[in-house]
């Protein structure tokens, strides 16, 4: 997905709400899952968009090239 991270991004339901003016820069992403059960921290790469955190894991927008897929999303 493909969205400006300095918008307003809500997250709710699985559903992504990006809104922003239509000539801002966008960031190619992908939706990763971070378990934190079994510590107190949990580390994103650079840039990414926290989108919701609860019971044990954090849903965040990682940036597409932190993985190598960038253009391939």
């Amino acid at each position: 997905m493909e969205f400006n991270p300095d918008g307003r991004v809500e997250y709710a339901d699985g559903r992504l709400t990006a809104v922003y003016p239509k000539n801002a820069d966008t960031v190619e992403y992908v939706v990763g899952v971070f378990n934190y059960r079994e510590s107190s921290t949990v580390e994103l790469p650079d840039n990414s968009v926290v989108l919701s955190v609860g019971e044990g894991t954090v849903v965040a927008a990682v940036p597409a090239d932190a993985y190598g897929v960038e253009g391939e999303a």
